[in-house]
Parts: C-alpha cells; structure tokens; sequence
C-alpha cells in the first residue's frame, strides 16, 4: 500500500523541494514537446466523443471544437491529437489526463495508463508544494497544495515541469507520462478523499 505520510512530512516542514525537478529540455527531452499556445494536447481514444473529451478538460464544445477548427459533431479518429485551450477556471477538480481507468479506491486515489507522451494537467488551481524526482517510492512526483486544505497528488510521471513554490493556473501541463500509469490523488490535509467522485464522469 502506498504512504502519504512522506508528503505529509514535506509539507509539514515546509521542504518543498525534496529533490531536483525538471524542467523541459534538462535531461531526457519530452516525448512530445508541449505546445506554442497556452493549453495541452489530448490523444483521442476509442469510444470518446467530442462532448466527453470536452467535459473532462472544463470545456464547451464549441470551444474545443473551434480550437481544432472541428465542427461541433466532426468525426474524431482514434489516435488524433487535439489541442485543448486552457478552460475557464473553476473550483471543481478536472481530470488531469483522460486514458484507461486501471484501478480506483476512495483510500488510494486512481490510476490512469495513457498514451506516452500525454500531458498531466493541474487538475485546479495550485502552489506546487513537492516536484521530485523520487518521493519514497512514488517515482517522478508533483504535489498541489490548492491553499484551501486540499492538495493534489501526480505520481509516476516521466518529466516534471514546474518548481517547487510556482503557482499554477488550472489545466497547466506539469508533467508527461511514459508508459507509467500516473497515480493521481485528491487529499484533505492528511484524508483522503474519493478522487473519482470529485471528478467529471468519465
């Protein structure tokens, strides 16, 4: 079973650097470099539509749709890559990457296997409180302290993109994935709470 009492200790003591982070370009490049404009991008998998892929990232069709210069119905291939404009911020948590659900626990939060090279996105807005490169076992970690109580855990990524102590706009890229799945959690200080019912349907 996985601990939080690593991070608990980093946040308590205030260390919010527990290692080096990396940003873009230091060490092993991206997969896929991120894009000119502000926002991300989506790999787009079998059985998504334009309405799910927009309800995930806090979009409206129409605004996705016009990102991609899509119609609001157009046909989407499996494997297409959309562009995903940074949405209206909102308090609610938004999924930081669609993929495969592999498995999820109120107590444990939710793994999600995705694309290599997908993009995490800050699920709300935050101050990143850890970006490590090796959390007790965790691997590539970033930790959000949303500054309300809750803090935002992202796992397993395979290049991190912020420091520790920047504050992030909601849907930011701060991290890629590789094959890893990334281990995503939602916390109440030291709680957990039911990461997939504070999420869009997936």
């Amino acid at each position: 079973m996985r601990t939080f009492s690593v991070i608990v200790m980093v946040l308590v003591t205030g260390c919010g650097t527990t290692g080096p982070y990396e940003m873009p370009g230091a060490g092993i490049p991206p997969i896929q470099p991120i894009p000119s404009l502000p926002g991300s991008h989506h790999h787009v998998q079998p059985g998504e539509t334009l309405w799910r892929i927009a309800q995930s990232y806090g979009l409206t069709v129409q605004a996705l749709a016009s990102a991609n210069r899509l119609s609001h119905s157009g046909h989407l291939d499996v494997g297409q890559t959309l562009f995903i404009p940074l949405p209206p911020e909102t308090p609610r948590f938004l999924w930081p990457v669609r993929g495969s659900l592999r498995s999820s626990s109120a107590s444990q939060g939710i793994e999600i296997a995705a694309r290599p090279g997908s993009l995490v996105r800050a699920s709300r807005r935050g101050r990143v409180a850890v970006a490590t490169r090796d959390l007790s076992g965790w691997g590539k970690t970033v930790v959000l302290d949303h500054l309300d109580g809750s803090f935002s855990v992202y796992a397993g990524l395979h290049q991190i993109f912020v420091a520790p102590a920047a504050d992030v706009r909601q849907g930011l890229p701060l991290g890629s994935l590789n094959t890893r799945p990334l281990h995503f959690e939602i916390r109440a200080g030291e709680t957990p709470k039911n990461t997939l019912a504070l999420l869009p349907p997936p």
